[in-house]
């Protein structure tokens, strides 16, 4: 069974325990700046807020720079249709028209939305989600920090096909076992968003978060992506990491399973596949909305 859970959340979001230590180690002597910090000059300088009394315009930048911050780090595109989505739900909440999620029903929440999804996964889907998240010696590493240790693509495709399997007879100790994760990831996530970042995240405990917040945590928790540190910083992480290697610019670009980005899809710091969980029914399930569908 934690073999199976372990599989589930990895294939379909990754859940387990985040930290602040992602980024690989820049040089001995370098120290490892605070996570507060790293925070401020990641989400919290390169995403846009928007305040409770912001224009239609601004809830639309805003929305905009969230879809772009996750993009460039994962490779996973919104669409418009979605972002109009996002952009009338952030506003009905900032203006009081809609309440806001409850740190507990984003948990309940996304906890129906993986259990939903992993019983809908194809083999094809656990095959290429198992690939992408792969290293180059072809072993899985259950998550960046190393959690669970390291698994080969046949254990792991084995195990998320258990799960799957569990999830379509709605096995209660999967959901139960899934949820109890995702409420540590939750909760570890908004404890330390509101500490890092109190003007954005800081009433998260209390009032609730946004629709574009919930957003963000979710798809930290999915692509193991802590939010951290500028474009600039992970680029020059990425080149030094290259260099260390003894890699050419061309030779890492010519290699066919690395992406260039650092999270996601073949991601350089921690490959992934959250795409499969951020469809428009996981979307809409995480958000309370109404309606569902494809992607």
């Amino acid at each position: 069974m934690a073999l199976a859970l372990a599989a589930a959340c990895l294939v379909v979001g990754s859940v387990a325990v985040w930290r602040a230590s992602r980024l690989p180690a820049e040089a001995s002597s370098e120290k490892m700046r605070p996570l507060p910090e790293r925070l401020q000059q990641g989400v919290g300088s390169e995403v846009r807020f928007a305040s409770a009394n912001a224009k239609p315009e601004q809830i639309a930048e805003a929305v905009n720079s969230t879809a772009d911050f996750i993009h460039w780090r994962s490779g996973l595109r919104m669409s418009d249709g979605m972002k109009q989505v996002l952009v009338d739900a952030e506003s009905n909440v900032l203006q009081g028209k809609v309440r806001h999620l409850t740190v507990e029903e984003l948990t309940d929440n996304l906890t129906a939305a993986v259990v939903e999804r992993l019983a809908t996964l194809t083999d094809e889907e656990i095959r290429h989600a198992v690939e992408v998240s792969s290293d180059e010696q072809g072993q899985v590493m259950s998550r960046a920090n190393g959690k669970w240790g390291v698994l080969s693509q046949k254990e792991l495709i084995q195990q998320a096909k258990s799960g799957r399997e569990w999830s379509r007879q709605g096995n209660v100790a999967l959901r139960t076992g899934l949820h109890s994760m995702i409420e540590e990831e939750v909760t570890d996530r908004v404890s330390t968003l509101s500490a890092a970042l109190p003007e954005q995240f800081g009433q998260a405990r209390v009032q609730g978060v946004t629709p574009m917040q919930a957003l963000l945590i979710a798809y930290s928790i999915a692509a193991d992506d802590p939010l951290t540190d500028s474009r600039s910083e992970i680029t020059r992480v990425l080149v030094q990491q290259r260099m260390d290697a003894g890699q050419t610019r061309a030779q890492k670009m010519a290699q066919q399973n690395i992406s260039g980005r650092p999270y996601g899809p073949h991601g350089l710091i921690h490959p992934s596949d959250p795409y499969l969980f951020f469809n428009k029914a996981g979307v809409y399930r995480l958000l309370n909305l109404s309606e569902g569908g494809g992607k």
